[in-house]
């Protein structure tokens, strides 16, 4: 079907993660119309399951994003698309990379990032599932089994070993490596540069985020000193009309904060439109 171009709506949300359809699950029972514009390509699909989240720890991320669009086909008023946006201007105007056109009374921005995961031959199959960095959200999965940390320098290390030790008392710190090996879909062993391998269940390394701002980097955002866009305590951006929410905005990425953060942009959003 061909989507007809130059639109209006009241709201465009794009991402489809799970901020974006916790704003989109908020503003359609509040009535409004809501186009969502997803790519479908979340950053947390790898994991098995969503450690830590209250209620579905044992979820996966994309059976989570799956429930969210079937509780959103309840609401007539709310539509999720399939696609990218291509730009976004200061004007609330959203161009897809289809071509179609969308003008809104508001936009959210909720693409989410990527993580910068390292290039370790054997560490792309096995990560988020045995090759993790974050302890808050599968730290308790890693528990009293042998634990690598790839460090990315004493900074890093300094801040991951306190937290790991308390996972486990077999631990051992790497500076390089050359590779990982599996088994039978499992961590089997770190390889060092010079050959050796030590025998791990769990590697633990640095992949900072970045965020998926391509469509809108030529917006005037005011961003914080790690680069997130700054919001205000309703997830309003410096640009007005735009608010964002998510790993955007949040400086420990995590469903749990994903959530609130879509939600407090989707207040922001009928605060402001219900004035109008």
């Amino acid at each position: 079907m061909t989507i007809p171009h130059h639109l209006d709506t009241d709201v465009i949300i794009i991402g489809g993660g799970t901020a974006g359809l916790q704003a989109a699950l908020t503003l359609g029972r509040m009535r409004f119309d809501v186009v969502v514009v997803d790519s479908g390509e979340p950053a947390n699909a790898p994991a098995h399951a969503i450690g830590g989240l209250l209620g579905a720890h044992e979820t996966s991320p994309l059976e989570l994003l799956a429930r969210g669009r079937e509780q959103l086909g309840e609401l007539p008023s709310v539509r999720i698309l399939d696609g990218e946006a291509a730009r976004v201007n200061g004007e609330r105007q959203v161009v897809l990379d289809d071509g179609a056109a969308y003008s809104a009374r508001a936009v959210v921005l909720a693409t989410g990032c990527v993580y910068a995961v390292p290039q370790v031959p054997g560490i792309a199959e096995l990560w988020g599932t045995h090759v993790i960095h974050c302890p808050f959200c599968h730290g308790w999965e890693a528990r009293d089994s042998r634990i690598g940390l790839l460090s990315a320098g004493p900074e890093h290390a300094g801040h991951i070993v306190p937290l790991i030790r308390r996972l486990s008392s077999d631990i051992e710190l790497f500076d390089e490596i050359a590779a990982v090996r599996s088994r039978d879909g499992a961590l089997h062993a770190v390889v060092l540069p010079d050959g050796a391998e030590v025998e791990r269940d769990v590697l633990f390394v640095a992949a900072p985020p970045a965020p998926r701002d391509e469509s809108f980097a030529d917006l005037a955002l005011e961003r914080t000193d790690a680069g997130l866009i700054a919001v205000d305590e309703f997830g309003r951006t410096s640009v007005d009309g735009i608010y964002a929410a998510g790993d955007l905005v949040t400086a420990a990425p995590a469903v749990a904060q994903a959530i609130g953060t879509g939600q407090r942009a989707a207040v922001g959003v009928t605060r402001d439109l219900a004035v109008e």
